[in-house]
Formats: C-alpha cells, sequence, structure tokens
C-alpha cells in the first residue's frame, strides 16, 4: 500500500511540471512526436527525416503567405526568417536533426510570440509532412 502511494504521488507531481504535456501529449496526433509552448516559442518534434521537415517547414511559410527574408540550411540545421508586413507577424522558424527520422522544429512568432499562430504553422507542416 506504501508503494501505491509513492507512486500516485510521484504521478500527481508529473501533472503539475512541465515534463506533463510532453508526456501525455507524445501520441497525440500522428508523426508528431511531443510538442511544448515555453517562452513564446513553439517547439515540435517530426517524426520525419530532416530533407523533408526543411522542405514542409519552408513550404508551408510560403503556403500561409510569408515572404521569406533569410533562409540559411547547414549539415543537420536550418533557420528561416520572415518579413514582417502588416498582414503577418515575423516569424522566425528553426529546424533541427535529432534522429534519422526525428526533427526538432522551434516556431516564434512576433517579439512576444503567438501561440495560435505558431499552431497553424505547426499544422501546416505537419499537413504538408504527412498529406493530411
Amino acid at each position: 500500500m506504501l508503494k501505491l502511494r509513492y507512486i500516485f504521488s510521484l504521478l500527481l507531481c508529473l501533472c503539475f511540471t512541465s515534463c506533463a504535456p510532453m508526456v501525455f501529449l507524445g501520441g497525440a496526433a500522428a508523426g508528431v512526436s511531443g510538442y511544448k509552448y515555453l517562452n513564446d516559442v513553439l517547439t515540435v518534434v517530426y517524426e520525419a527525416s530532416f530533407d523533408n521537415t526543411w522542405d514542409a517547414s519552408v513550404k508551408a511559410l510560403e503556403d500561409l503567405g510569408f515572404t521569406i527574408e533569410n533562409k540559411t540550411e547547414e549539415l543537420g540545421s536550418g533557420k528561416v526568417s520572415t518579413k514582417e508586413d502588416e498582414k503577418n507577424k515575423k516569424v522566425n522558424l528553426t529546424v533541427q536533426y535529432i534522429s534519422a527520422q526525428e526533427t526538432e522544429v522551434t516556431i516564434r512568432v512576433g517579439l512576444l510570440g503567438d501561440k495560435t499562430a505558431s499552431a497553424v504553422i505547426k499544422d501546416k507542416i505537419e499537413s504538408l509532412l504527412f498529406k493530411k
């Protein structure tokens, strides 16, 4: 019985820490290992290769009407930033290789972050990657 209390206490603690969303959101969507929104940045881990994720990320920004201002791709990482205009806020997107079939994408919209706009970009990348 004492063991059960310790296990329950541990699970309760996980629910009140920042680790819980990653644990519970792990299988939330096909092709997405997990995601979190922290410090005005949305971080997503896609179950896809770096090259496919990079291409989908750039295309997603273009399809959503953003004008690419700067795009740099290196071995295993890349960064994209868009121009700021009256319709769209500036977007900074970073793509980072994790493994052959996992790639991390961080999305920051605007100076102070925009959770809704970041989620729209995440969903667009996901739809391009997995043809939803």
